[in-house]
């Protein structure tokens, strides 16, 4: 039997199996499984998966990830800006809250505390511009 690579061609697209994403130019939630690309909800035919997949390896599509988002129930870190500059990387527990809503919906949620470090200035640079434009 010959050999399935279909996660070494997740891995060259930078996803995993299993993991949904989208593609730029389609509507629909993507992911690779050991059988090929997968349509995960409809929007499009599954027929179209092997334009797609053709579409990705040549370069005229693109998949677009999805942040990563803490299950219920689990831990994560964000990063909490207090004022222009000065800020912590803290921890969490997802339990639905509105300030785990609005982390998620803002990308302010990493799974470890070094991925959370390492987007601190992004996430200050984020919140700094919305407060400029608050302000004015």
């Amino acid at each position: 039997m010959a050999k399935n690579y279909m996660s070494e061609v997740a891995k060259m697209l930078g996803v995993k199996l299993g993991e949904e994403f989208e593609v730029t130019g389609w509507n629909g939630k993507f992911m690779f499984d050991k059988s090929g690309l997968r349509i995960k909800y409809l929007g499009c035919i599954e027929e179209e998966a092997e334009k797609t997949l053709y579409q990705l390896l040549n370069g005229t599509e693109q998949i677009v990830r999805r942040p990563w988002r803490p299950k219920h129930g689990a831990d994560y870190w964000f990063v909490n800006v207090f004022c222009v500059g000065l800020y912590t990387v803290e921890d969490s527990y997802c339990n639905g809250s509105m300030a785990d809503i609005d982390r998620i919906l803002m990308g302010n949620c990493f799974p470890t505390r070094e991925a959370a470090e390492a987007a601190a200035p992004d996430i200050v640079k984020f919140y700094e511009d919305v407060r400029k434009m608050v302000e004015e």
